[in-house]
C-alpha cells in the first residue's frame, strides 16, 4: 500500500527561507522542490506536476504577482499558498487567486496547518 507522497514546491528568492521550507516539510515526510523566482517555478511546472505551490510575492526578475495567474493555467489543480512579508496584499485580487494566504511571520506550525488543510 503506498501513499502518495504530497509534492510541495516552494518559490522564494531567499535561500534561507527555501532551505527551512526544505527541513520543516521534509521532516513532515512531504516531497519538497524549491526554486529561487517565477520563471524557475513556471519552468518547472511545465514539464512537472506539483500538489502545492508556496510562492513569494515579491523576488527579482518573475515574482508572484507577475506568476499567480500563468501558474493557474498551467496547473489548474495545484493549489497556491501565497507566503509574503506584505500583509497589504491579503485583500488584493493576488490573495484571491490563491487557496490560502500566509505572512511570513506565521508560525511554522500555522504553515503546516494550512497545508494539511489542502491536502485533506
Amino acid at each position: 500500500m503506498g501513499i502518495k507522497k504530497i509534492k510541495i514546491v516552494v518559490a522564494d528568492d531567499n535561500p534561507g527561507i527555501r532551505q527551512t521550507f526544505t527541513d520543516l516539510l521534509g521532516d513532515e515526510g512531504y516531497q519538497v522542490i524549491t526554486v529561487g523566482n517565477g520563471y524557475q517555478l513556471l519552468d518547472y511546472l511545465r514539464e512537472n506536476s506539483a500538489d502545492i505551490v508556496i510562492l513569494d510575492l515579491m523576488m527579482p526578475e518573475k515574482d508572484g504577482l507577475e506568476t499567480i495567474s500563468i501558474l493557474r493555467s498551467i496547473a489548474p489543480d495545484t493549489k497556491i499558498i501565497v507566503y509574503t512579508a506584505f500583509g497589504r496584499y491579503e485583500s488584493s485580487l493576488y490573495a484571491k487567486e490563491a487557496d490560502k494566504f500566509l505572512l511570513k511571520t506565521e508560525s511554522p506550525e500555522r504553515v503546516l496547518k494550512s497545508i494539511k488543510d489542502l491536502v485533506e
